[in-house]
């Protein structure tokens, strides 16, 4: 592979999938800095799709995101129906299981209160908390989806966008935003409102890719965690404490938890090779059925190759995932 992490001068323009030349922003969108520079430029590799999308990176900041993205009408054609259902079956199996982790950590907060989840889908997280110490709220875009987390946990569900959402200050003890923050147009105004939502005290819990994690500076510009152009922002944990400080947070738990994105990373890689080949390869959008032998291989490199990495990435601060946890001060002023 390529080493697609060179950086080039942010006084160049590039070209896009059409032709056209671009010149990048100005300003980060985080620190507002001026040092900007092209990060890496990749297609839809999920769909298997030609388009060209190009990330820029911030050198004081280190924020991320997708220059020239497309306009919020445009972005339902990149939401497919096969995306919608990789989503939900993987906030849904075996739920209990999916989620102990997270539950855990919030217990260690937080052992009851008010709950909202961002990007809350179906429900599969919200339905590991219900019970009487818990009050569930959601916010979802589909309206299909929420109705159906609405069903399964008993929350209430706001349908559309989260800064819209008509919450009062103060409502929650928790807000989770679990692979959702790198979705949305405007990460610091969202962000801002779950301040202003939160209890004083109150946690915000997130997780998201790490974009300088090694995976990411390994598989470059088929690394699974661009998920490009549905992922507008990547974030570190460098340039998401910047951001979360500048708002007001206080930062508790900061980490890169021992998951892993190797194997979908390796399945494009793949796909690449096939189509230079002259093969018409599945995409990931359209998971078919493995062969017992193929699932022997990948559960050999799940446990000896990704998983013995995922630790030691885990341990150096590396690793692909981030998850975090910030506060609200108590008796803090509310913004």
């Amino acid at each position: 592979m390529s080493s697609t992490l060179d950086i080039v001068s942010d006084t160049e323009t590039v070209a896009n999938a059409a032709g056209e030349t671009s010149r990048q922003p100005e300003t980060c969108r985080i620190c507002g800095g001026g040092q900007l520079v092209d990060l890496l430029a990749a297609p839809d590799r999920f769909h298997l799709r030609k388009q060209m999308y190009r990330l820029v990176r911030c050198h004081s900041c280190g924020g991320v995101w997708l220059a020239s993205a497309p306009q919020p009408e445009e972005m339902g054609r990149h939401y497919t129906e096969d995306y919608h259902k990789a989503i939900v079956t993987a906030g849904e199996g075996s739920a209990a299981r999916r989620w102990k982790d997270q539950v855990k950590l919030i217990s260690h907060y937080k052992t009851g209160g008010a709950i909202l989840d961002l990007g809350c889908s179906s429900g599969g997280f919200l339905s590991t908390m219900r019970g009487s110490a818990w009050e569930l709220y959601g916010i979802e875009m589909e309206e299909s989806t929420a109705e159906r987390a609405r069903a399964t946990t008993g929350a209430e569900v706001f349908v559309g966008d989260a800064v819209e959402a008509s919450f009062l200050p103060a409502s929650f003890d928790v807000v989770t935003c679990f692979d959702v923050l790198e979705h949305v147009y405007s990460p610091r105004q969202v962000l801002t409102r779950v301040l202003e939502w939160l209890k004083p005290g109150g946690i915000f819990y997130a997780m998201m890719p790490n974009i300088d994690s090694w995976e990411a500076r390994f598989f470059g510009t088929h690394w699974f965690g661009l998920e490009l152009p549905r992922h507008l922002s990547h974030f570190s944990p460098r340039s998401l404490r910047y951001l979360m400080t500048e708002l007001g947070f206080e930062e508790v738990c900061v980490k890169t938890p021992p998951v892993s994105y190797m194997e979908r990373s390796a399945g494009y890689v793949c796909s690449s090779l096939l189509e230079k080949l002259g093969f018409s390869p599945t995409p990931q959008a359209k998971p078919q059925l493995a062969s017992l032998p193929l699932k022997v291989v990948r559960r050999g490199l799940r446990v000896f190759v990704a998983a013995p990495f995922a630790r030691l990435a885990s341990f150096a601060g590396a690793g692909p995932s981030l998850e975090v946890v910030f506060r609200k001060a108590p008796g803090g002023p509310q913004r």
